[in-house]
């Protein structure tokens, strides 16, 4: 029996998603992306959810693409983000999200934390963006997000910064 790629727990009203591929640093592999944006979408439509955090297991929160899935899979992996695109999902939900960022926040994870109404931060969070090194665009609305969060002159210094 594999594990969950992620957890749900509800804690009264508060629903907790937690990304679960600890030894991948929970980046995003094809399936978690699946399961993250079904997790996401599960959670804005339940009336019994108010709330919803969003976190990874340690020892980080996201790294962004899974980079070994996409050097294999090629095109077909970026496609999994057209019909379910977990980065943009935080910024689509109608329910307040939390990000509970635990660790490491790169490429399409400091994306997805964008989207988020709240962030807290724990002293371990490290975020960066690593489109640039890893040669791919931000598509998750990263380059609208990022200025308004840090400003102009500091999103332009974490993008170049590779």
């Amino acid at each position: 029996m594999t594990a969950a790629l992620v957890l749900s727990d509800d804690v009264g009203p508060v629903r907790v998603l937690t990304m679960n591929r600890p030894t991948a640093r929970n980046a995003l592999s094809p399936d978690l992306i699946g399961a993250i944006y079904t997790a996401l979408r599960d959670a804005d439509d339940d009336p019994s959810a108010h709330v919803v955090v969003l976190t990874g297991t340690d020892p980080a929160f996201c790294a962004g693409v899974d980079l070994k899935a996409a050097q294999r899979l090629g095109p077909e992996y970026f496609e999994h983000f057209q019909t379910q695109n977990c980065i943009r999902q935080t910024s689509l939900m109608r329910k307040p999200i939390i990000g509970a960022v635990n660790g490491a926040v790169f490429t399409g994870a400091l994306e997805m934390v964008l989207g988020c109404d709240f962030l807290i931060a724990s002293e371990r969070a490290v975020f960066a963006d690593t489109h640039g090194r890893v040669g791919i665009l931000p598509g998750g609305g990263m380059t609208a997000r990022l200025p308004q969060v840090v400003g102009a002159a500091m999103a332009r210094r974490l993008s170049m910064e590779w």
